[in-house]
């Protein structure tokens, strides 16, 4: 968590990091190099002198939470509780202009790229010669392990980017464009860090980039599954999780390193996107529904307690009913155990902005509300298969009520996923924690939970008993 550098001449930085945790580690890695260089950390409700914001454009929704959280942050520099406003992240290498015009109370604009610049960046602004704007695209920062880093996360908990860019042709994201192609760190640089995150006491590592599947590919030497078993490999770590592949990358290598060693957790996080092959192809999208549902297969006869994590994009140009139908048979034969969906829309710059066809809004509403409902229902049906069965839980927090605490299992990825309640010890338990628990209740989201004994768990880390498949 953010501690502040002594010092009465030190001056005060807060950070508001949106979007996802690719983003995150880029705030961390600025909040490091800010306190290297002597400026003091605080939470950005303390009042601190410089606010920095760092913005993500993926969707409208996110745009429309960055805006929010920029003109709170605006407002604040009109007032003169902060001496200096930055917007980092993809919205100003984006749409540079029309940040400017909006939020002209910012004192410096940065891009992704500028990573690395931050110090002399909120210098500058601070001095009253504010950064003029982004890089020019696309990026080339590659953060490293000789970089500090602040960890943002409850300390047992931390994640590592393998590796930044993209190089895929999905027709509707912003990416490749902002954030260059696909750049995967060395592996050595990774597993450094790994063991140091590992030596401060993080317990779980959750591994992203745009396309973690992709790794090692623009440098012709080790794979994911390589990085995998020597990641198992590092002393203190407890759970290792993969998050944002691609199906077309993964291969039987892959399933059976996951499979095999104790401390990559049974869970991988897919966005499929879509269904219907017709939608893909326009997406620029690899596969289709019968291709993934065979993946699905092979993971689950590999791992038969794997959670499995999707994405659906809905109201694209060319989605008919028929094509959404096709969407819905297939969230229902996959019977996933987590999935997330957002509807459409259009990013300047990107080949699908121009696509005809596009579904009405209230449409694209529509869909999203009915898949979402559809994949409540599953992710109830897949909750309650672990009912009765005995689970690993890394305690987060205390209760709402006395007796009560919040943690997550193998099959919870940080935020984005479910909870873990467990009910029973009044005292003795701690963020960090690992127990075994035995699960007495299941919800849409989260399971319910009894300790187990004691409150030491037990079971090899990523791992469950393995539930019986859904009806």
């Amino acid at each position: 968590m953010i501690s502040p550098v002594p010092g009465p001449r030190a001056i005060s930085v807060g950070a508001i990091s949106l979007g996802c945790p690719k983003n995150l580690v880029d705030t961390e890695v600025m909040l490091g190099l800010l306190r290297e260089a002597g400026f003091a950390l605080v939470p950005e409700e303390a009042g601190p002198e410089v606010l920095l914001v760092n913005t993500c454009c993926f969707v409208a929704a996110a745009r429309q939470e960055a805006a929010a959280a920029l003109e709170k942050a605006a407002a604040r520099r009109r007032a003169g509780e902060v001496k200096a406003l930055v917007c980092a992240g993809c919205w100003p290498q984006a749409d540079l202009a029309h940040l400017r015009q909006r939020f002209p109370e910012v004192d410096a604009f940065m891009g992704p790229g500028d990573v690395a610049n931050i110090v002399s960046i909120v210098s500058g602004a601070l001095a009253g010669s504010g950064q003029p704007g982004p890089a020019a695209p696309p990026s080339s920062f590659l953060y490293d392990d000789h970089l500090p880093r602040v960890l943002a996360t409850p300390p047992w908990t931390a994640y590592i980017k393998i590796a930044e860019g993209c190089s895929r042709g999905c027709r509707f994201c912003v990416i490749p464009r902002l954030r260059g192609p696909q750049r995967s760190r060395p592996p050595d640089s990774i597993l450094r860090e790994a063991r140091a995150l590992a030596a401060a006491g993080v317990r779980e590592v959750n591994l992203v980039a745009q396309d973690t599947t992709a790794y090692g590919s623009d440098r012709g030497g080790p794979g994911l599954a390589d990085l995998l078993g020597e990641l198992a490999a590092v002393d203190g770590l407890h759970w290792v999780r993969l998050l944002y592949g691609f199906p077309d990358r993964v291969d039987d290598r892959l399933i059976d390193v996951m499979a095999r060693h104790a401390r990559i957790c049974h869970y991988i996080d897919l966005p499929f996107q879509h269904a219907d092959p017709e939608i893909l192809r326009r997406m620029g999208r690899p596969g289709d529904g019968a291709a993934y549902l065979r993946l699905i297969e092979r993971l689950r006869a590999a791992m038969p307690d794997i959670a499995i994590r999707s994405t659906f994009l809905v109201g694209f140009p060319g989605e008919h009913e028929e094509h959404f139908r096709r969407l819905l048979e297939f969230v229902e034969a996959a019977g996933l155990d987590r999935a997330g969906a957002f509807q459409y829309s259009p990013e300047q710059g990107t080949p699908a902005a121009a696509m005809p066809d596009r579904p009405p809004p209230e449409v694209a509403a529509e869909r999203y509300h009915r898949v979402m409902t559809l994949q409540q229902r599953l992710s109830l049906a897949r909750n309650r298969l672990w009912v009765g069965r005995e689970i690993e839980v890394l305690i987060e927090a205390a209760g709402p009520v006395p007796g009560e605490w919040i943690g997550r299992s193998f099959r919870d990825a940080p935020e984005v996923d479910g909870t873990v309640r467990v009910i029973g010890p009044r005292r003795g338990l701690r963020g960090g924690d690992l127990v075994l628990v035995r699960v007495s209740g299941a919800e849409p989201y989260d399971l319910i939970a009894e300790p187990v004994a004691s409150t030491r768990a037990r079971r090899p880390a990523g791992r469950g008993r393995a539930p019986d498949r859904p009806q």
